[in-house]
């Protein structure tokens, strides 16, 4: 369960390393939320941007930047069908751009079941 001012790690490989979420989609008066669903955050803790290369301008987010993300992972105990029972170390999301892909190419570890989106599940390479 992900409340407003958690602090969530991103995996994937923008320049954001530690995101700080202060709005939860899906109701006005919502105050927890789980694998698959989105957030919206503040950059806490970002690295510095990569080099630039000629003709080619990276846009790169800096500390305070909004975005958005899908929470991938949380360290509440998920319960699959078959009754077996796994729990993440820490919480984790993934940006996103406005039309609900991803950010970038190339995404860390494992997801949860219960995110529903196929076009997501098929980037990472364990489903849990």
């Amino acid at each position: 369960m992900i409340q407003k001012n958690t602090w969530l790690n991103v995996s994937d490989n923008t320049t954001v390393n530690w995101l700080q979420v202060f709005h939860l989609y899906k109701g006005f008066k919502r105050r927890a939320t789980e694998e698959g669903y989105f957030i919206k955050g503040s950059a806490r803790s970002v690295q510095p941007p990569r080099v630039e290369y000629k003709g080619f301008k990276f846009k790169y987010n800096t500390k305070g930047d909004i975005c958005r993300g899908l929470i991938i992972r949380s360290n509440f105990p998920n319960q699959k069908p078959d009754g077996s029972v796994f729990v993440f170390n820490q919480n984790s999301c993934i940006l996103i751009k406005k039309k609900q892909n991803a950010k970038s190419k190339y995404l860390f570890g494992a997801i949860s079941f219960k995110v529903r989106r196929k076009k997501f599940k098929t980037l990472f390479k364990l489903v849990l």
